[in-house]
């Protein structure tokens, strides 16, 4: 049974068609499969352009010219790592392919055996009582009442600013 859409719902009315929308979730026939998740796209580079070599280090005192020299002195210090070159100018390659959509919905696996089991007795047919009614979600709606007289008895109407009880 279809379920009765509309912006004007009849109060009288209005809790059978929340009834219906609240079974046809609960029954789980909303919405489909799920496709196959696509392929994922390649890589990208891991890093950027090696920077310029910094300068060299200061080249250490000269010995004495005297006939008699002392020992050689020890080697300087190594002069600062050189600042870092900027990056390199170029166009970012292109976006990899979106995957193909996969088949929706997918195929059925096959039937299983039939049971070779000795069927038991029918039971006594017996009706129980009928559960209580689950909580219902929020039902976000905007009321909006017509701005004349419908000349339906109980029903509300807009007039000139003034909710008003229509007499029928």
């Amino acid at each position: 049974m279809a379920i009765l859409s509309s912006k004007n719902y009849d109060r009288n009315s209005i809790g059978n068609v929340l009834k219906q929308a609240v079974d046809a979730i609960n029954a789980g026939n909303i919405g489909g499969p799920t496709g196959v998740t696509g392929p994922a796209g390649p890589t990208g580079a891991s890093t950027g352009a090696t920077g310029n070599t910094g300068p060299a280090g200061v080249t250490g005192p000269t010995g004495s010219s005297a006939p008699i020299q002392g020992p050689q002195g020890p080697v300087g210090n190594t002069g600062p790592t050189g600042v870092t070159g900027p990056t390199g100018i170029g166009a970012t390659g292109p976006g990899g392919a979106v995957g193909n959509t996969g088949p929706t919905p997918g195929a059925t696996g096959p039937t299983g055996p039939t049971g070779t089991g000795v069927t038991g007795p029918t039971g006594a047919a017996a009706t129980g009582p009928t559960g209580s009614t689950g909580p219902t979600g929020a039902f976000a709606s905007i009321f909006v009442p017509p701005t004349s007289d419908p000349h339906v008895n109980g029903q509300v109407w807009n007039n000139v600013g003034v909710l008003t009880v229509s007499a029928g």
